[in-house]
């Protein structure tokens, strides 16, 4: 009986020497939103933590600390440095980085340190900034809602209406994958509030190009089935019509024949017309030459959008990923650097306009 008392204190003391500190909600920092800068050659990361007020009527508060190092590894103890309570960064939701941060330090020695955290969530919004991460994690918007929320309800609605998903996982499995290369969405700060401007595209994991939010549009409908997007399409210059809610699906097909690959994507697209100008009525000689017309425009728009991605050696589709499932031992990285700038991929549109609706 006296050994097992002894063995039953030892186990007590030692599962209590090494269980966790706890620490009590108020006196935990969050970090819910955090920002990667460039200055003067050094790291900068800026933590945005919001501070609910006890008083009901009182809006809640958004607080940033900011911090400076040559390496980004003692930066996250200089975060709990600087701060008076116990800093927490497994609760944040988005992470920005400065482009000048993305194009010459590159974006994964940051994000691999953030997925290996275990109480991340991989739904994590990333995206880059055409102003200092710093400026807009501190800006002065026109909602009535803490900055981290704002931030991460704007990336997520642009992905219903006009953006691929771009969520940490999605640029994680985009980096690590033979054959394609990752993409972010592009911020700016406007007068009171922030605007999704485009998309970022990397190589590796540097930024290297940036596309238009009208082509980031056309370039979703080559990677993803969608049910959401307005375009406007000018016929002429007297005619033009814009198309709401549209959808698209499409199909790569890669073949391997004795005279090489062969690459092929078929983009079927629907959608109604929610606005017109010099058009004469909607007859079904009207609608056919609008579809016709609609056709061709989107074919030229993807050709294009795919040319320019051969040109910068960059495969933000992951057309060589494409290859790699379908032709047996591949080489990648000849494929890379021999075949992909210069392969030929047609590309075959079906526009379906399904309700002209009242318009003008």
């Amino acid at each position: 009986m006296k050994r097992i008392c002894i063995l039953s204190f030892m186990v007590i003391f030692l599962v209590g020497g090494c269980s966790p500190t706890s620490h009590h909600v108020e006196e935990i920092f969050y970090i819910q939103a955090m920002g990667h800068d460039l200055e003067d050659g050094e790291y900068r990361i800026t933590g945005l933590s919001t501070i609910f007020m006890a008083a009901e009527e009182l809006m809640p508060e958004d607080k940033t600390i900011n911090v400076s190092g040559e390496s980004l590894e003692n930066l996250y103890d200089s975060l709990q440095a600087e701060s008076p309570r116990y800093v927490d960064t497994g609760r944040t939701r988005v992470h920005l980085f400065h482009e000048d941060f993305a194009s010459q330090e590159g974006v994964f020695p940051s994000l691999d340190t953030i997925q290996r955290n275990p109480m991340i969530n991989q739904d994590m919004q990333v995206a880059i900034t055409r102003e200092p991460a710093r400026d807009m994690l501190e800006g002065d918007y026109d909602f009535d809602q803490p900055i981290f929320r704002y931030l991460k309800e704007l990336i997520e609605q642009n992905q219903e209406e006009q953006m691929p998903q771009t969520s940490l996982h999605d640029f994680m499995y985009n980096y690590y994958a033979e054959g394609a290369d990752a993409y972010l969405p592009m911020l700016e700060l406007k007068e009171g509030h922030v605007g999704v401007v485009g998309l970022a595209l990397f190589q590796e994991d540097r930024l290297v190009e940036t596309l238009t939010l009208d082509d980031a549009q056309n370039f979703r409908a080559l990677i993803e089935s969608t049910e959401e997007g307005t375009v406007h399409m000018a016929l002429n210059e007297n005619k033009g019509v814009s198309f709401h809610r549209l959808s698209s699906d499409s199909d790569w097909t890669i073949n391997q024949e004795p005279d090489g690959t062969h690459v092929q994507v078929d983009v079927e697209m629907e959608g109604p017309i929610r606005q017109s100008y010099g058009i004469e009525g909607y007859g079904q000689e009207n609608i056919e030459q609008l579809e016709q017309g609609a056709t061709e425009e989107f074919e030229r728009r993807f050709s294009e959008l795919i040319e320019q991605f051969q040109e910068q050696n960059i495969d933000p589709i992951g057309i060589g990923e494409r290859v790699g499932q379908n032709v047996r031992g591949l080489d990648i990285q000849q494929w890379e650097e021999e075949v992909y700038p210069d392969i030929d991929v047609e590309v075959n549109v079906d526009f379906t306009i399904d309700d002209t609706g009242a318009v003008e």
